[in-house]
Parts: structure tokens; C-alpha cells; sequence
């Protein structure tokens, strides 16, 4: 049985193409594999124009090569005085339509373009071919005009046997345009592969010091899996979705998918932690460079090795938001571009001179990939920039992080959250501990609880407070909460205390919510929002109230 992809004919399929598909599936035999709607975005190149394309089926097998096939539904007509095409359906009116046969050409064009910027790529390619299916009307035997000759036509009554009718057409363009190079040089069926058959998991390091940054495998959701179906056809996509519904995974698995490609990947993000978090999943995936905007700023305007500092307290804000992004910008400028792809979480936090200095680094800066992941209710700054595309963003819908008790308590706090569905597991409710009279003995109970009688690692837990950690009241309360130690760095096997905004992206098993109560009210359900999103599996509030 041949593999075909997706497993099932997609939505909106029409009934005499449903018959074709599950006849190649049930007739082909291994390692046949037909690709319905097989589309894909064209690496972009200073030398070369962009070659996007789509075909309605490939199919492929290892010794005879590809076939690109463009489907017709109705009765196709050409007018050679036009030269106009057109295709008449049951309702009898004809109507226009783009040239198939110059579609199904150009389309097998492109795709092994695509296919020749893989990695494996040598200087060999497969026999590639072409046609157009007419499943329900008869062509004539002379075929349409010159280049669309009757021979690379699938019309009603080639496919009452339709192995045969592939098998055929597949012996036509092996005598007419046969692969070159050795036959047992498939390198092109490894980057066939990697293009459509688009993996269940995506490989990323959850938080930093979880068990000496042991690699976790995290699954993509059906509805992710449909997001990046999408995105395999689109060149440039905004992404939304609320705290915990997977943006970060998916670029993730976008940029490592975009590599696995042969192009070049610009990854980045606004917080400094997720940035490390990023550069540590994509250290052993070639092509693609990874970190947070500010040490990317560093990185390839090489500011290190020229000796450039941030300034003094009274001038780092405009170093940070201003003075760096011009260092990169101008760095683009001497240097050249050099990225086909640009792919930004946390875009919302991302202000007006970010935009230009990292589309700078674009080879096509209009029309080179694009994907950005934002979440404007987690926004931070006053100042940020619209979100490229953010008004036609793809919406994501589903919280795959949270418990239900956990996405419940963030619905009742936040009505942003209640956007997404959580299908989670109910989970341990929410807590909430009274954080006076004592707050060293009130966050050692708490710990005392988790740790020594629930049996958590240490390192499982984040204590997340509203303030940066060397002004929280927790940096004076280390003898209280022996044996325990709260570290702001990454002490293995300890209790972390972050703050609230420079943990914003990851996440850790129990989160620990403190010192909210000194906030202004909107920025305290602000923080609310952001830190007990991070909680995977269980919730603490320690509070006055």
C-alpha cells in the first residue's frame, strides 16, 4: 500500500479525485507515496527569483522518480486564437482559467529547485515529469496545443485504470527527460521527506535547570500539526495565541523544519532567558542562529569583539531599545544580508527600530519568510510596534500547557484566557497561602508541603515574584527556608526565583506567585497572567489577602 499524505484525502476533496486517491493508495504498493495538495515556499536568494509552488498530487518512488500532477475538474477547453483556457462544469457555463499544463510544468520546476537547496543535495536529480488529471471528462487523443500533448493527460478514461495510467506517464518522461547521476544517489527522497512528511514531535529544552538540561520531547497537538500544514503554504504568517496554546513549540519546529531545508534562519524573542532557552534546542541544528534580540544585536554586529558596553544606569534604556538595534541594522548594512527565513516569539514586546534591523537581515526583505508568535495581552511595553500582519494573524485555540484547574482560576482572573480550550487534565486546584504574618515560615510551609511531603524536585519549582529578585523580600530569608535554597542563577537541584517578566515563555511543574500585592491593579493581573500561565501542573498563590 502506498504512503500517502495526509493519511486521509483533505477536506473539500472532490468525489472522483476521493476514487483516484484511495486507488493509488490501495494499488500502489511500497515505497510508493502520493502527496495530495503538496505546496511549499521557495528558498529566497540573492541570485535567484523566489519559486513558490503547488501541485494538487505528487507522486514519487525511489527508482522511478517524481511526478507533479495538476487536477481539472470538468471539461477543460483551449482556444489557441486566445490563447485562453477554460473549464466547463455541470451548470454548462465555461469559465476561465490559468493555463494547467504551464501550471503542472512550472510547479515541478520549482519544487525541484526546492528540493536542490536540501543539504544532501549533489549534482544529480531524478526523472521529473508532469500532467494534468481531467478525472471526470474525456480529452482528446491529440491533446490541447503543443506543449500540453495528449500523452501527459489522466483524463476519465486513462483512469479506469489508474496504476497503469502513472505507470505510463512515468515511462514517457523517463524516455524523454531521464534522472542524471548515479541511480543509487536518492538524495532527493530524503529531502522529499523532509519536506512533506512533517514530523509528530518537535524536540525543545523545557526550563533551564531541569535535570542538568535534560532534552524533553514535546508533542504537537492536531491542531498545531494543521498550523503548520498551513504555514508549509504560506511565505509570510502571523501567529496568535494565549499564554500556553503552543507558539513557542511551533517556532521551534518551524525554524528547525525551515533548516532541515537548506535555508538560513534568523530565530529570536524579546525575554533573555526563552533567548538562551532557544539557542540551547537549535545549538545542534545547522543553519540557524538563535537568541534573544539583544544578544543577537551582539552576535552579528560583532559588538563583543569591538568592546561596545552597555552605558551606565542613566543611558541603558536607550542603548537597549535604540543603540543596539541601530548596531545591527548598520551591521546588515556592511555585511549583506544573509537569512531566508525570520521567525520572532513574543513579537508583541518587539518596538518600531527591532522590525527594521532584523527585516535588514533578509535577503528579500519583502518577500523573504516570515512568521511571528505574539500574545498582545502579555505585552510589556508601551512603546511595542504593531505585530507585522498581526491583524490577519492564524488564532490558536487551544491551552496545551495548564491543567483545567489552572486555565479555570486564569479564565476567572484574566478573561483573555477564555479564548482557549483546555483539554488538560483537572490537575490540583489552585491554592492560595496567606503570606503574613510570617513570609519566611509562610514559603517554607509551602515548599515543606511540595517538595519533602509531595515528593517534588526542588528544581521543579519556580518562585516567581513581581519585583526583579535582588529587590524581592526574598533575598533576605535564606536561613528560613533550610534546607531549601532559592537561587536567581541556575544552582542545580534548587528552588529558582525568577521574576515574573524574565520568565515570561518558559515554564516549570509548580509555580509559586508572589508579591503582587504592592502592584498597580492593572499590572497586577497583568503579572497574574503572565507568571501563573508558566504553571504546568500545579499553582500557588502566597498573598496578603
Amino acid at each position: 500500500m502506498a504512503r500517502t499524505i495526509p493519511a486521509l484525502p483533505r477536506p473539500g476533496t472532490s468525489p472522483a479525485l476521493l476514487r483516484l486517491f484511495d486507488a493509488w493508495r490501495a494499488a500502489l504498493p511500497e515505497p510508493w507515496t502520493v502527496v495530495q495538495g503538496a505546496a511549499w515556499v521557495g528558498k529566497s536568494a540573492a541570485s535567484a527569483p523566489l519559486q513558490d509552488g503547488a501541485l494538487d498530487f505528487v507522486l514519487a518512488h525511489p527508482e522511478h522518480g517524481l511526478l507533479g500532477l495538476v487536477a481539472v475538474p470538468g471539461a477543460l477547453g483551449h482556444d489557441p486564437s486566445g490563447p485562453a483556457w477554460s473549464v466547463t462544469v455541470r451548470d454548462g457555463r465555461p469559465q476561465r482559467i490559468a493555463d494547467p499544463f504551464a501550471a503542472a510544468h512550472d510547479g515541478m520546476a520549482a519544487l525541484l529547485h526546492k528540493l536542490a537547496q536540501h543539504p544532501l543535495a549533489v549534482p544529480s536529480r531524478p526523472t521529473v515529469g508532469h500532467g494534468v488529471l481531467l478525472p471526470e471528462a474525456f480529452a482528446p487523443q491529440a491533446g490541447f496545443a503543443a506543449h500540453a500533448p495528449g500523452d501527459i493527460v489522466l483524463d476519465r478514461a486513462a483512469l479506469h485504470d489508474p496504476v497503469h495510467a502513472v505507470l505510463g506517464l512515468f515511462e514517457r518522461w523517463q524516455r524523454k527527460e531521464p534522472g542524471v547521476g548515479n541511480a543509487s544517489s536518492r538524495w532527493w527522497w530524503r529531502a522529499l521527506e523532509d519536506l512533506f512528511l512533517q514530523p509528530q514531535r518537535a524536540r525543545m529544552l523545557l526550563a533551564s535547570a531541569l535535570d542538568d538540561d535534560a532534552a524533553a520531547m514535546v508533542a504537537l497537538s492536531p491542531q498545531q500539526l494543521g498550523v503548520l500544514d498551513m504555514l508549509a503554504r504560506v511565505r509570510r504568517q502571523a501567529i496568535y495565541g494565549a499564554a500556553g496554546t503552543g507558539k513557542t513549540v511551533l517556532a521551534l519546529h518551524k525554524a528547525q523544519s525551515l533548516a532541515a531545508q537548506g535555508m538560513r534562519v534568523l530565530l529570536t524573542c524579546y525575554n533573555k532567558e526563552l533567548g538562551h532557552q532557544l539557542h540551547r534546542a537549535m545549538a545542534d541544528t545547522p543553519n540557524v542562529v538563535a537568541w534573544h534580540f539583544h544578544e543577537l544585536c551582539y552576535d552579528l554586529a560583532g559588538l563583543d569583539r569591538r568592546r561596545i558596553k552597555a552605558p551606565p544606569s542613566d543611558a541603558r534604556a536607550r542603548f537597549f531599545d535604540h543603540e543596539l538595534a541601530g548596531h545591527l541594522l548598520g551591521a546588515a548594512r556592511r555585511d549583506g544580508p544573509r537569512f531566508d527565513a525570520l521567525v520572532v516569539d513574543e513579537a508583541q514586546d518587539f518596538i518600531a527600530p527591532w522590525w527594521q534591523a532584523l527585516h535588514a537581515w533578509l535577503v528579500d526583505p519583502e518577500r523573504g519568510i516570515r512568521y511571528v508568535f505574539f500574545d498582545d495581552a502579555q505585552c510589556l511595553r508601551a512603546d511595542a510596534a504593531p505585530v507585522p500582519g498581526g491583524d490577519e494573524a492564524l488564532v490558536l485555540t487551544t491551552n496545551w500547557r495548564n491543567t483545567a484547574a489552572i486555565h479555570r482560576h486564569l479564565t476567572q482572573a484574566t478573561p483573555h484566557m477564555r479564548q482557549a480550550l483546555c483539554i488538560a487534565p483537572e490537575g490540583s486546584p489552585v491554592a492560595v497561602e496567606p503570606l503574613r504574618p510570617n513570609a519566611g515560615r509562610a514559603l517554607r510551609r509551602v515548599l515543606q508541603r511540595v517538595c519533602a511531603e509531595g515528593g517534588v524536585a526542588p528544581a521543579d519549582v519556580v518562585v516567581l515574584t513581581a519585583r526583579a529578585p535582588q529587590k524581592s523580600i526574598w533575598r533576605d530569608f535564606a536561613e528560613v527556608l533550610l534546607p531549601w535554597k532559592l537561587t536567581p542563577g541556575d544552582e542545580p537541584g534548587q528552588v529558582r526565583l525568577r521574576g515574573i517578566r524574565a520568565f515570561k515563555g518558559m515554564e516549570a511543574k509548580v509555580i509559586i506567585l508572589t508579591e503582587l500585592d504592592g502592584e498597580p491593579a492593572d499590572t497586577r493581573l497583568l503579572l497574574h497572567y503572565i507568571g501563573g500561565s508558566r504553571a504546568t501542573g500545579l499553582l500557588i498563590l502566597l498573598q496578603d489577602g
